[in-house]
């Protein structure tokens, strides 16, 4: 009996030196996360959707004119204003090649008119300055919370 113990290890410790050098062994903190390789497809540059770009997408003005233009340009509702709702509307959307805002999605909103009214607000925005890559421009999708405060 001695001796299959004895075996049993000797192997463990056989199967363990051969795997790869870049194995690492997780802690229990640490989550599994599946390696996925992203699917090829054969779309023009101009369709394809880039989140991390040589050059960002751009407000015209810069990002102190973005922040004027929403002062100026976003309602906060009245139901917002009767209820006392407070809060951000995270909100997702595309910049494209011509730098038109299109899809603009709320990712979570706060409800009583506030998600319908940043959608309104952004989808008034002028064109912006497209993302590049390579010097090409490229269609980006770009996270913007819209913060309503009825106080």
């Amino acid at each position: 009996m001695l001796t299959a113990c004895t075996l049993t290890c000797a192997h463990a410790q056989v199967r363990r030196a051969a795997l790869p050098t870049d194995t690492g062994l997780l802690s229990i903190e640490q989550p599994i996360v599946p390696h996925e390789t992203p699917p090829k497809t054969d779309l023009p540059s101009s369709e394809k959707v880039f989140g991390g770009v040589e050059q960002p997408p751009e407000y015209p003005g810069g990002t102190k004119a973005m922040y004027k233009f929403i002062i100026a340009n976003l309602h906060i509702p009245s139901e917002a204003k009767e209820a006392g709702i407070s809060g951000r509307v995270f909100t997702s959307f595309y910049i494209e090649v011509t730098g038109e805002i299109t899809k603009v999605t709320v990712l979570k909103g706060l409800g009583f008119g506030c998600d319908e009214e940043a959608i309104r607000m952004i989808e008034s925005m002028p064109k912006w300055k497209p993302g590049k890559w390579c010097g090409k421009p490229m269609r980006v999708k770009y996270n913007l919370p819209v913060s309503f405060d009825t106080r």
